[in-house]
């Protein structure tokens, strides 16, 4: 008999070591995360200008992409950084802690990170409200201050998630995206933010841009939206980043897959595409050129003849379909158009050797020919320079 009871005070001191060793890492490993382990997930998230559109609308994909947010956060136990504008453009933080819950047992945790959850989700749709619907857009300095936030925190996982929010048409200096030369020439663009050590360390980072395309002035025509996305998904990858997602009004996918949005078509053939508006160049059915289109055609110019100065040139004019309107006539305009551009760049240094004019009327808008503004960004001439 007593050798049975002593086999089950065995049994039994076994069984209680057993469990001790079984949950004493599990402790261990609760508290690195609360005290900010390599594992704990980050998101970083930014408000800039507003975009545009129906204000019922936009306040309930602003409560949709906040909501997504703050689940996945309170899921992941994320620590959350938000950077947001006020009125007078000056950058501040209106979140940082972990998405997480404290207490002596899991019900009073539970409830403790849904309260945690539910300031967050209201912190990001106030950043969204708070933000200047117009003035210069900064994304660049946005950027940086949210990087500076992210790398004082004493964890660092292999991956981010990073959400902008807003207008990415970055008009501040020293990169002005409203200037159509400076947005066609890619590369010349990052190279001179990376002379002033202006692209910041973005190590790991998976960048959603939501809204990126639209404007206080309304959303950017098809070319110019593919151009901003190709200047930021280069950006991030030489900074050391992905853009994995580029939507004009909403957050599709949160987390991020990693798999980065796909290149411009001319990226491998290292195009400079440079669309100016008829309107700029141009009065109403003239093909004669205005004095104040030599500011645009002298910078054009001078890419021409000294960034790329043995490379192709393509100009070609376009017009937009009017109700009544003729295609013949608007062909020709097109052609008319695109001649004087071309004669201008040969009165300017650029051998006429090395430049192909065309007229292509009617054929591939940007935009819908419904609008006056849709007709006004399909009415350009487009120069296409393409490195030998």
């Amino acid at each position: 008999m007593k050798a049975k009871i002593l086999t089950l005070v065995g049994a039994l001191m076994a069984l209680l070591l057993a469990l001790t060793s079984h949950t004493a890492p599990a402790a261990s490993a609760s508290r690195s995360t609360d005290e900010g382990s390599n594992d704990t997930p980050v998101v970083g998230l930014v408000t800039g200008t507003n975009p545009t559109g129906h204000a019922a609308e936009r306040g309930k994909q602003q409560t949709a992409d906040a909501s997504t947010i703050a689940e996945e956060a309170g899921h992941n136990g994320a620590h959350v950084i938000l950077n947001g504008l006020t009125g007078s453009r000056a950058q501040t933080t209106m979140f940082n802690q972990q998405v997480t819950g404290d207490g002596p047992n899991e019900l009073i945790k539970t409830t403790h990170r849904k309260k945690v959850q539910r300031e967050l989700k209201d912190a990001i749709i106030s950043a969204q409200r708070a933000g200047p619907t117009r003035g210069g857009v900064d994304v660049l300095s946005n950027i940086r201050h949210l990087a500076d936030s992210l790398h004082a925190l004493p964890h660092h996982p292999r991956t981010t998630e990073i959400v902008l929010f807003g207008s990415g048409l970055q008009d501040m200096p020293p990169l002005q995206l409203t200037d159509p030369i400076t947005l066609g020439d890619t590369r010349t663009a990052l190279d001179t933010l990376e002379r002033q050590g202006m692209i910041t360390d973005c190590r790991g980072w998976n960048v959603h841009m939501v809204g990126a395309t639209q404007t206080p002035d309304g959303p950017l025509d098809s070319l110019r939206e593919v151009q901003l996305r190709e200047l930021f998904r280069q950006l991030f990858h030489r900074c050391g980043g992905r853009l994995v997602e580029w939507s004009s009004d909403r957050l599709i996918s949160f987390p991020g897959a990693g798999t980065e949005v796909a290149p411009a078509d001319w990226v491998k053939k290292r195009q400079v595409i440079v669309p100016l508006r008829a309107g700029v160049l141009f009065d109403g059915d003239s093909a004669t050129l205005r004095p104040t289109a030599r500011r645009d055609l002298d910078k054009a110019a001078g890419i021409l003849t000294h960034t790329y100065p043995t490379a192709t040139v393509e100009v070609a004019g376009y017009a937009a379909t009017v109700p009544g309107g003729s295609a013949d006539k608007a062909l020709a305009l097109s052609w008319a158009r695109a001649r004087a551009v071309s004669q201008y760049f040969s009165s300017h240094g650029v051998p006429p050797s090395r430049l192909k004019t065309i007229g292509r009327g009617l054929q591939d808008p940007v935009a819908s020919n419904g609008t006056e503004e849709g007709r006004q960004a399909n009415r350009r001439v487009v120069i296409t320079c393409t490195p030998r």
